[in-house]
């Protein structure tokens, strides 16, 4: 324990290789925004010693923190629905609790957020009583709110939250039995359950049966699926001004390490520079940074273009039609003269 802080909060996260990057990332960002000291839990669902190793030369950055590894065995949850058919990591964060008795409170992240703010502000908000807190999921499509209803009984009132971000009164979680009341939960509904910790706690706790924290600290870059719902409490206008106090952003799903700009309006990212501002405080950004150019360059949009050249400024001579990677000029519009195939490299 560092003796120069007198506050630590414990802080959880779910850590594979495949997001490694991502996640030192986001550690970075909290760390960056946070005066407290924090003490980071990994759940090992999958890392490599030599990611560990890159993971723990964060401490070389940065003063106010401690990691710890948490091994989870995830073929224990092999038996339940996993994420997109084949990922069971997800299910650890409801462990949280019982891997760590001696915690009262505890945080859980994403390993894909980052902090725009002092997590603290999080931490000091006031549970009333409730086993958890969340953030209402402004991505609450209408085939998941279907399912919700129909397939898992839950109500159509109910507040349906992102578990991305979690806020968990430990001792209360502790003394309700919950963990085991989530599990078998889980297996009773595995045939219907989609979003798996959304579902599953939306189950448990049904008609808004926990504290809802603003969207502040669960920020979405995307289109508000429930701007009609919930009496209209969750306007874009309250999104946007959430945006101005933001606390924490989930980089969903748009990832800033794979894109520039969103699916859903074109713009760029927001505070994508922000992201790899962090990410290069990391071992990773060279890895990162190479993966995302090589990405850019196989996914690139190149439009469809039509230049005319006009005899005499009037009669089209040459027209040169460009389409991806294939460009195509006609004499007069209706010969073909040449063929261009542009390689995987041309830019």
């Amino acid at each position: 324990m560092n003796n120069k802080y007198q506050k630590h909060i414990p802080v959880f996260y779910e850590g594979q290789d495949d997001l490694i990057g991502v996640l030192a990332t986001s550690i970075a960002s909290v760390c960056d925004n946070t005066d407290a000291f924090i003490d980071f839990y990994i759940l090992d669902c999958g890392i490599s010693k030599i990611n560990k190793k890159l993971l723990n030369n964060l401490k070389n950055k940065f003063d106010n923190l401690s990691i710890e590894y948490i091994y989870i065995d995830l073929s224990q949850f092999k038996n339940l629905t996993p994420w997109r058919g084949k990922f069971w990591d997800c299910y650890a964060r409801l462990l949280i609790p019982d891997l760590k008795p001696n915690l009262n409170k505890a945080i859980y992240l994403d390993s894909d957020v980052i902090l725009l703010d002092d997590i603290e502000k999080l931490w000091n908000e006031n549970l009333d009583q409730y086993i958890f807190a969340a953030v209402p999921d402004i991505g609450y499509v209408s085939f998941v709110k279907y399912n919700a209803i129909h397939n898992l009984g839950i109500s159509k009132n109910h507040i349906y939250p992102n578990a991305g971000v979690l806020l968990i009164d430990c001792k209360k979680w502790r003394k309700n039995n919950i963990t085991k009341i989530l599990f078998d939960i889980a297996y009773q509904y595995r045939k219907h359950i989609y979003i798996i910790c959304e579902d599953i706690l939306s189950i448990a706790f049904n008609n808004n049966n926990y504290k809802v924290l603003d969207n502040r600290y669960n920020l979405a870059d995307r289109v508000n699926e429930i701007v009609d719902l919930y009496d209209g409490k969750i306007s874009n206008d309250y999104i946007n001004q959430e945006w101005l106090n933001g606390v924490i952003q989930h980089l969903s799903p748009g990832k800033p390490w794979k894109m520039l700009k969103n699916d859903y309006n074109g713009n760029t990212l927001k505070y994508f520079n922000l992201f790899w501002y962090y990410a290069k405080m990391t071992e990773f950004y060279i890895g990162m940074k190479c993966s995302f150019d090589d990405y850019l360059i196989k996914n690139i949009d190149i439009k469809k273009s039509i230049k005319k050249y006009k005899l005499f400024g009037i009669i089209p001579f040459l027209v040169c039609k460009t389409n991806g990677r294939k460009s195509i000029i006609k004499l007069f519009n209706l010969i073909t003269i040449l063929k261009i195939k542009r390689k995987n490299n041309d830019i």
